[in-house]
Formats: structure tokens, sequence, C-alpha cells
């Protein structure tokens, strides 16, 4: 396989409020089908097409600034941009319907030991368990550890990606088996009502949901990013090309990095403006947005050791087939 890269590219943080509020995610479809793994027709403006799916959150913010700002068309790209409630869902159709899609760390791993061909050709966000932390894991009443989760009920926005695979993880190494507890699929907005009427007995969340938890007296479990427990950096989110349309397709990856790049100084340049697109693109409330740090957490470096934490303990728990060996190299965009 041939492995491309990218240079580091621009490095922050996204540290998000403590306050829950409602985020209404609206999904739409509509994209075209194809199996032609280059790009080197374009469109009729003499653009190169780039089809991209993205969950439309606060965490993809910067794509939404570099298509509405001008920055993807500078950069000689004509984007057409699908949003989705769940874009691990859609890695079949990478080099067919889109050319990138926004995914995490553990879907990326379960493509690969699939044998659909991803490649990590930029990261989105990165977060810790400590200053940088984005990702939790929160008991209901009585609940004072992972242990008492044995024969528990728990809420997660969906059944795959970091939260999910995180915490499936963390009871492991309690000693307590995936089919030893229910995963039940809760919007982050819905799960503190669900744990008061006792629905879950624990949440996989995120800022800013997580502060109204944590105000009920609830308990921080830890977080489920920091497979490795030492708390440091791990990838949330990041883009995800079929191997063989990246190894054609070199200067549209480019292109697509610097946009990004792009994007993210006139976001620092500009907060309040980006904050508007929380507002108007991905419906966070007004009084949310105002004090959300929209440039925080963003991290466009892709790295092998943002894979690396994942595959053994997804192999522990059955997620990766044991005999797994694909490098973590062979799965990132390099030069």
């Amino acid at each position: 396989m041939q492995v491309l890269s990218r240079q580091p590219g621009a490095r922050a943080t996204l540290l998000a409020l403590g306050a829950a509020a409602v985020m209404t995610i609206a999904a739409c479809g509509g994209a075209s089908s194809s199996n032609d793994t280059s790009n080197s027709v374009g469109s009729q403006s003499g653009q190169l097409t780039l089809r991209i799916a993205y969950n439309p959150n606060p965490t993809n913010t910067t794509i939404v600034v570099a298509d509405q700002q001008g920055f993807f068309k500078k950069n000689g790209l004509d984007v057409k941009l699908t949003a989705t409630q769940s874009s691990g869902t859609l890695m079949p159709s990478l080099g067919k319907q889109f050319d990138l899609i926004t995914v995490t760390p553990p879907t990326l791993l379960q493509a690969a030991a699939q044998g659909l061909k991803p490649i990590l050709v930029s990261a989105q966000n990165v977060e810790n368990s400590t200053k940088l932390r984005n990702s939790y894991v929160i008991g209901g009443k009585g609940i004072a550890n992972v242990a008492d989760l044995k024969g528990k009920t728990i809420g997660v926005p969906g059944l795959s990606g970091n939260l999910y695979e995180g915490a499936i993880i963390m009871l492991s190494k309690a000693g307590i088996a995936k089919a030893d507890v229910k995963f039940l699929q809760v919007p982050f907005a819905n799960m503190a009502n669900s744990l008061t009427s006792g629905t879950i007995q624990a949440a996989a969340t995120i800022y800013p949901f997580q502060g109204q938890l944590l105000g009920m007296g609830l308990k921080d479990l830890g977080s489920p990013t920091d497979v490795t427990g030492t708390g440091g950096d791990a990838l949330s989110a990041g883009w995800v090309g079929y191997a063989p349309w990246v190894a054609s397709n070199k200067a549209t990856i480019d292109a697509f990095n610097k946009a990004q790049d792009e994007a993210l100084a006139w976001m620092q340049a500009n907060e309040d403006q980006a904050r508007q697109v929380l507002v108007k693109d991905f419906h966070l409330p007004e009084a949310v947005a105002a004090k959300y740090p929209v440039t925080q957490f963003v991290s466009f470096e892709a790295k092998a050791e943002q894979l690396t934490p994942w595959v053994e303990p997804m192999k522990a728990v059955g997620d990766v087939p044991a005999g797994f060996s694909t490098p973590m190299t062979d799965l990132v965009y390099q030069n």
C-alpha cells in the first residue's frame, strides 16, 4: 500500500461548557453514487469535486466554515457536504458515495479489520482526560464505581464510536463483560431524564451535557477515551478516505487540509461569527453558543499513535479480530 502524509496542521483544543444544553442535530441525505476512485474530471467549474459526510455538531465546525467562507473554493475544491447523525455507518460507502467521512478511531479500526481500506487523512478533534477532557461515563444514583455497573443499563449516543467502545473497555478492565450490561441508545439531551427515571443507571456523555449530570450529584466514573489509563491525548474524531482514492488524489487531500487550516485561522480571528454556525447550522441555543470556546480542541495532525492505544483493548473485548495486525502507519496519510 502506498502511504501518503500531511505535515502537522494547526493544533488547539475544544473545551466545552459545564452546563447542559439541548442540541438538535438535523440530518440530510442526497449524495451521488459512484465506484470511481479518481477525481481527475472534477466539476464543471474545473474544480476538484470532494464529497464529504459529517456529523453536524461543534466537532466539525471547521468544514462548515471552510464551505461558507469560501476556503474550499479558494483551494480548488467543489465540496458537497452531507450531514448525517451517524457517519460511522457510512464506512462501506467510502470511495463510492463519499470521498471523506468523519469517524472515531474504533470505527476506523473495525473498518480496517473488515478490509474496507480506510486511511486517516486528517485529525479533527483531540482531547485528554485532564485539562482537555471532553468525554465522561457518569453513574446514576447508587453507582459508586465501574464495578457497580454489572447488570445495569448504560445510556450511549450510539452503538459504535469512542464513547460506546470506551465504555466497553472500562467495563472489561473492571471484570465486566459486554454481555453483563445493557446498552441503550439515548440522545445526550435526554440522558438526565433517563437517569432520573431509572431507565438507565449510567451514561456515556460529553460536554456540555455532563454538567447537568454532575450538578445532580451523580458520580464521574472516568473518561471512556482514556483507554491507556495515562490521561494522555486521544483522538476524538478524524477524516477518513478510501485508500485507493487517497493514493490517487493527493492534491485533493492537501487542498482539503489547507482549507481546514485556513478555516481554523478564520475562526480564531472571528470567534463570535464562528459561534453563529453552532446556532444556525447545529441548532445550539444562543446562550450556549455564546460561551462555547469553538476553536479549542481542534487539531488536524493525524498520527499513528492516535490509533494504536485502541487496538489491544478492542482485541481483548472481541471488537477487533485477534489476528488483526495491520501497522497503524499504513492507516495514516503520510509523505
